[in-house]
């Protein structure tokens, strides 16, 4: 009966991890597998089988020549098994105890030799790109300790964490995690040498600022107060989201909006990116120079389809590296398997809101509220969720006063967390361990790894302070500190700390960003017309970055189809998805067709293949509103964000009860239309 049982289980194991590992004298290893797998059957029962089994296995993936004969191999397995019990649970317990220190101490330094890059501060010398390049690396193979938790703490796919994972314990989990770790390990042999970006494209889109107090309308008036710089795409698009709250937006919205098309169609005078003497009227296209008092046209150059270069180089330096995985795999396929979520799942949630009929009603009551008729910018209208009661110069100025520097603001986030209902010990020990750092543009949250360390929340900081459209954006990155912060100090075990993929820390940082208002004390409670509101703002939302998404998707399927495509042809092909998906979703509702902004985004340039982490977040934020209703949100918060890294549907059953849907966000949507009939 062993010999059966241990024959069927290597047969499953054998298939369903035959499609990853390398090809490393498999052949000439396969009888030393099955020998050292039986040899340790006998000698620990079959209560260590299936561990054994998989152990065995997934250590024959990553075991290269270099690591030893197959004599040496059975060696190993025999020598480092540790049987299920107390010593394989002080092995899990010495391993979150090191992890912690590697994973902490490895992003204290990163963080202390990218600090001047990140933040630019001051202006960036080659000598602080050399120290930022200067990262310390582990190599967890050539010691062996990747080779021994391989073996004793065995890899599943995710499809085997769907099915079994509901059955399993914390402890179980974090001894999975663990294995995770030790997946895949490559060839040095088929690693691909990387090509350099040219010198002139480095940090392109961190550098894309656009002078816009240089910015003039067709009659040469300048449009924007002295000072004003924006970057693209985040201040552009943040920019016509604000003026919807100031008196006489729409010049100015249809300006920023045409300066998206030139960017996209790099029809963008070269001279207008950074800091500029010229003087730039985007409508009809023309550049000045002031002599005097009085602006006289000058020819230009467009930029040289730079945007494209970059998309370019950074996708094809990614598809290189698909040689040193198995056959078949692609960052494509990898990017989705390591979110958990298949690139089908995430495509059918978008899809089902994008193709919801009440679509019109929404857009028809944004142009109630706007009181005009859409143009394409209007798909950034954010008009639901935010106060109407306060003009945005009016909230401006409020925020300037109250958070005029990083510090300032770093210094009232124990305030900020009590305001949205936090208890005082949770609000002081989240908002202590939070820094503030002042980057160029955009906002982003680097978490703790280890215990005793701070999450770094970066946002802008204007010359005279914090303003409304970045005192937002920082309220989103407090709810990523607030997971951050719960996942590093609350977890029960470490290697469950986190959350199951990007969707989900977007979720926990958008029900913090909802609460923007009730934060600065305008706002006394999360009322249900706030909620209402929020309702059709996400679902706005979801219409908009899901169709992103679907495009840098579709770029991807079209760039492995095309992999010898030149950046003239990449170009065209981004612009040409862009217009499609907008024509088949958008058209009928803004009554104009071939409209590319859907290409815009600055995640898509660089080529992560991130955007569709935003709607789905989205999707997830009205999932968990639906739960904490009528409970305590700090409570909830909490509970969720020490769920960790389960798989994305078992963490939303515990979370909410149910799986991963976009059936509550909908549902949400309906009645909110329903009010406001």
């Amino acid at each position: 009966m062993k010999n059966i049982y241990f024959l069927v289980i290597i047969s499953l194991i054998f298939v369903s991890h035959s499609s990853f590992g390398q090809k490393i004298f498999k052949d000439s290893l396969q009888n030393d597998v099955n020998q050292v797998t039986e040899k340790l059957i006998t000698k620990y029962g079959d209560e260590n089988a299936e561990r054994i089994v998989r152990g065995v296995r997934h250590l024959s993936n990553l075991w290269f020549e270099e690591n030893g004969s197959g004599s040496e191999f059975q060696e190993f397995c025999i020598k480092q098994f540790i049987p299920t019990g107390p010593q394989l649970d002080n092995a899990l317990n010495i391993s979150e105890q090191q992890f912690s220190a590697i994973n902490g101490y490895q992003r204290e330094l990163s963080l202390a030799l990218d600090y001047p890059l990140v933040t630019m501060t001051r202006p960036i010398t080659e000598l602080d790109r050399f120290f930022s390049d200067s990262k310390i690396t582990i190599d967890f193979f050539k010691s062996k300790l990747a080779l021994a938790i391989a073996l004793n703490f065995p890899y599943y796919t995710n499809e085997e964490k769907e099915e079994l994972g509901a059955g399993w314990s914390r402890k179980k989990w974090a001894m999975v995690r663990l294995g995770d770790k030790f997946e895949f390990r490559s060839d040095p042999d088929l690693e691909q040498d990387p090509t350099p970006i040219p010198d002139e494209l480095r940090d392109y889109t961190t550098r894309y600022i656009l002078s816009m107090d240089h910015v003039v309308s067709p009659e040469l008036e300048v449009l924007f107060p002295e000072g004003t710089r924006l970057n693209s795409h985040n201040g552009l698009r943040d920019e016509i989201k604000g003026l919807y709250y100031r008196d006489n937006p729409l010049e100015k919205q249809r300006v920023i909006s045409r300066i998206v098309m030139h960017i996209i169609d790099q029809t963008i005078p070269e001279c207008m990116v950074g800091e500029t003497s010229y003087y730039w009227e985007p409508i009809a296209n023309k550049v000045y120079l002031k002599e005097g008092e009085k602006l006289v046209e000058t020819d230009f150059k467009a930029e040289p389809d730079n945007r494209y270069k970059v998309l370019h180089h950074n996708m094809l330096s990614k598809m290189r590296q698909d040689a040193k995985y198995p056959e078949g795999s692609t960052y494509l396929t990898r990017t989705f398997k390591n979110g958990q979520l298949s690139e089908e799942k995430i495509v059918s949630l978008l899809e089902s809101v994008l193709s919801a009929a009440e679509k019109k009603a929404v857009a028809s009551l944004i142009e109630k509220k706007i009181g005009r008729k859409l143009e394409p910018f209007d798909i950034w209208y954010t008009g639901f969720s935010d106060n109407t009661n306060y003009k945005m110069d009016e909230l401006d100025q409020l925020i300037r006063e109250k958070y005029p520097t990083p510090m300032a603001f770093q210094q009232d986030l124990p305030n900020i967390l009590k305001r949205i209902g936090f208890p005082d010990f949770e609000a002081e020990f989240l908002g202590n361990h939070v820094v503030v750092d002042p980057i160029p543009s955009g906002g982003h949250a680097n978490g703790p790894q280890m215990k005793g360390a701070k999450a770094h929340l970066r946002i802008r900081f204007e010359k005279d302070g914090l303003d409304y459209k970045n005192y937002r954006v920082g309220m989103h990155e407090i709810g990523h500190t607030i997971q951050q912060n719960v996942g590093t100090y609350m977890s029960d075990y470490y290697l469950l700390k986190g959350i199951p993929g990007s969707p989900y820390t977007e979720a926990m940082a958008d029900l913090i960003a909802y609460r923007n208002l009730i934060a600065l004390g305008i706002n006394q409670e999360y009322s249900a017309q706030e909620k209402q509101n929020n309702a059709l703002a996400a679902f706005w939302f979801v219409c908009e970055m899901g169709s992103e998404a679907l495009h840098e998707i579709r770029v991807w399927h079209w760039l492995y189809d095309h992999p010898d495509a030149t950046v003239e042809e990449l170009k065209a092909t981004t612009i040409t998805i862009a217009k499609d998906i907008w024509n088949q979703y958008f058209a009928d509702i803004f009554g104009v067709r071939d409209v590319p902004i859907l290409a815009i985004y600055n995640h898509f340039i660089s080529g992560a293949l991130y955007l569709h982490s935003y709607p789905i977040g989205n999707i997830v934020v009205m999932q968990l509103e639906e739960q904490f209703e009528g409970k305590d949100f700090a409570t909830e918060m909490i509970r969720t964000c020490k769920i960790g890294k389960l798989t994305p549907d078992l963490w939303m059953i515990e979370a909410t009860g149910e799986p991963l849907s976009a059936k509550p966000l909908l549902s949400a949507m309906r009645n909110a239309l329903e009010v406001y009939k």
